[in-house]
């Protein structure tokens, strides 16, 4: 059931992505960092563009997957830089790394 899995993976990514922009915006410094806070906001939308385009078998699922995962990626390692910083990038580090991993196995099938 990759194509389940992924579509669960993105949608959380999509979640807290977006929460973590809101956590940024409260709490400030490098966490509401405007190149972060986009980069939060981009994999946000392509997680829930890829979770979109699974969920009504769209034929082209594999190329919102390709972005998503590629974005997903970046986005982790920019949460990751940050995570000594706060607990919250950690986890959306973890779950962008868990998205991208699961859109890949989805583009190989």
């Amino acid at each position: 059931m990759p194509l389940t899995e992924c579509i669960d993976a993105c949608e959380n990514a999509h979640r807290i992505c977006t929460e973590t922009v809101i956590h940024g915006l409260q709490h400030g410094g490098h966490t509401a960092e405007w190149e972060l806070v986009q980069l939060l906001l981009d994999c946000a939308d392509i997680n829930e563009t890829a979770a979109d385009f699974m969920l009504r078998s769209s034929r082209l699922h594999h190329l919102t997957c390709q972005v998503a995962a590629e974005v997903s990626d970046k986005c982790a390692s920019a949460c990751e830089r940050l995570s000594k910083e706060d607990v919250r990038l950690k986890e959306c580090a973890e779950a962008c790394r868990r998205a991208a991993t699961a859109c890949r196995k989805t583009i190989k099938n």
